[in-house]
């Protein structure tokens, strides 16, 4: 509601943008999941983590993929300037590292990572505001 109080109208961006955020959601806290997935297995919670299983950093990547085409799409319907298209791949760039980097079965390397998404956000929310404008 509040997108199309403030454009006066409904496009594409606000539900693209919202895809990207649940994407993101779904890496982050997936990675997450994994830092104590044996406790879950225990007690029988059924978390991402587990649901997933060997096929995380395949899901992961594809969700980053798909991230990456609604922040995109975003950007083209909002007619974003250029630093938010180039913000915007920089963060789904830096997720792809991350995820090429951490360790599943590692407690503090899957805490890293999701402690790292921290920066993912402020870098979307800056190249949001900077890309209305640059």
């Amino acid at each position: 509601m509040g997108f199309s109080a403030a454009a006066g109208t409904l496009t594409l961006a606000p539900f693209a943008l919202y895809a990207a955020g649940i994407c993101w959601t779904m890496i982050y806290d997936t990675i997450y999941a994994h830092q104590d997935k044996e406790d879950d297995r225990k007690v029988g919670v059924k978390s991402t983590a587990l649901h997933f299983g060997d096929r995380t950093m395949a899901i992961c990547n594809n969700f980053t993929t798909a991230m990456g085409i609604s922040l995109f799409l975003a950007g083209l319907s909002a007619n974003m300037g250029a630093s938010y298209f180039l913000g915007s791949f920089f963060a789904c760039s830096m997720i792809l590292k991350g995820l090429s980097v951490v360790n599943l079965d590692n407690p503090r390397s899957c805490w890293e990572f999701f402690i790292m998404n921290r920066n993912i956000g402020i870098l979307i929310l800056l190249v949001i505001i900077i890309g209305k404008f640059l």
